[in-house]
């Protein structure tokens, strides 16, 4: 990974892990990332892109986005699947994808995660190889094996 995207995946995973634990504990989501952000901009305009970005991944989903614990350096297969599609609809013209994500991406999901990219600094024209992807299978884990953790406590 080249070290222009070293900080901004790591901060958008860290994002994505506050949010998904400011949910648990019904916490403002958008206030937990912002405290935690330190990087180019603004901090509760990358926590806004942020959070318009999970919520509707979650919203076409039909279920809640997979984290991993907060200090794991491993990535569950909804945050890996969360910064290819960063780095695919930062490289699609307009609200269009490519074969990369087989299901295509809402105009709405496209907009917020260039809106993303760019409060969180990312290069404008991708320099790095794309990630490894099935072009056949959604990246994003089905929905048959989500679990509801709120059916847990």
């Amino acid at each position: 990974m080249s070290q222009i995207y070293a900080f901004q995946h790591a901060i958008f995973v860290k994002m994505s892990r506050r949010w998904a634990a400011a949910r648990e504990v019904e916490v403002d989501r958008r206030g937990a990332m912002a405290d935690i952000y330190r990087g180019p901009g603004n901090a509760m305009m990358a926590a806004v892109a942020c959070d318009s970005l999970f919520a509707l991944v979650e919203a076409h989903l039909g279920r809640e986005l997979t984290p991993e614990c907060c200090c794991s350096h491993a990535l569950t297969p909804d945050e890996a699947a969360l910064l290819g599609l960063l780095y695919h609809a930062g490289s699609a013209s307009g609200v269009t994808t490519d074969a990369a994500v087989p299901h295509g991406l809402s105009g709405a999901i496209c907009w917020a995660a260039r809106a993303v990219r760019r409060e969180l600094g990312f290069p404008s024209t991708p320099n790095r190889p794309p990630p490894v992807v099935d072009p056949l299978h959604c990246p994003f884990r089905p929905q048959a094996e989500s679990v509801d953790r709120r059916s847990l406590n």
